[in-house]
């Protein structure tokens, strides 16, 4: 009995120490991942498809299994000796991490399986706003297009057709305001939202804007369109076009409804 106790002992003090490294080890390799991508050590295939997916979940998978077997040695060991041994907090405290990450992992693969990603959303699928010849030719070293009309979704269904289907209260806003008092409250909600306005024009009735992720510093290009409205007021177009070809989670179609519903909201 006491050589049992004994070996129990021995494989305890090793999983509590390998419990106490995943600890740090597991938050610190994400983090890793996520900001070295961001500043740019390496490309985002590197940081999110294999530091994160791949080896990422082997490192949850292996905090979770230590954690596990060091709860189940601590609790046979004090129902064999009659007396406690050895430290609970690392074992507990990297189940749990474990626990929330795979948890996160499984709500990101739900979200993807909701359906295809929609990376450029617009309010007009006709006219979409477009943007400056100088902000195309930034961005003409990119992958993702500017071509509305002609993209289409992972399923290969057209855009067009897949926003209108799935967001079909994504739509042009009227505002009863003269078009420069409506240029003038969008583009101060614009710089609200954390928005990095770029080239704006009052007189062209638009503005461009940039957004980054904290996370991985996924970049997203907005633009805004303020046009007069025949019946009077202004008409509001706002597109937002993620720049990688990653699954943004509904990010795009979240920052144009967010945008729309409180631009239209009154002003105190």
């Amino acid at each position: 009995m006491a050589r049992i106790l004994e070996l129990l002992r021995t494989a305890i003090d090793i999983t509590v120490a390998l419990c106490a490294v995943l600890v740090l080890a597991i938050p610190l390799w994400f983090a890793l991942a996520a900001f070295g991508t961001k500043w740019e050590f390496w490309d985002w295939q590197t940081g999110l498809n294999a530091m994160t997916h791949v080896w990422g979940m082997h490192l949850l998978l292996a905090g979770l299994v230590a954690g596990v077997l060091t709860l189940i040695g601590l609790l046979v060991y004090r129902i064999m000796a009659r007396e406690g041994y050895g430290n609970w907090t690392s074992a507990v405290a990297v189940t749990l991490i474990a626990v929330a990450g795979l948890s996160w992992a499984v709500h990101v693969e739900k979200l993807k399986a909701d359906g295809p990603a929609i990376l450029d959303v617009t309010t007009d699928l006709v006219e979409p706003p477009n943007f400056s010849s100088g902000f195309i030719s930034r961005r003409s070293s990119l992958d993702a297009s500017l071509d509305y009309a002609g993209k289409t979704a992972g399923d290969g269904q057209p855009l067009p057709a897949l926003q209108a289907e799935r967001y079909p209260q994504i739509a042009t806003l009227h505002l009863d305001l003269p078009v420069d008092t409506a240029f003038a409250r969008a583009l101060e909600l614009a710089r609200v939202q954390g928005w990095r306005v770029g080239t704006a024009s009052r007189q062209a009735g638009m503005f461009e804007a940039g957004a980054e992720s904290l996370w991985y510093g996924f970049r997203d290009d907005m633009v805004v369109r303020i046009r007069p409205d025949e019946a009077g007021g202004s008409l509001v177009d706002v597109r937002s076009l993620a720049r990688q070809p990653v699954h943004d989670l509904g990010r795009n179609v979240d920052r144009v409804q967010d945008f729309l519903v409180l631009l239209a909201s009154p002003q105190p």
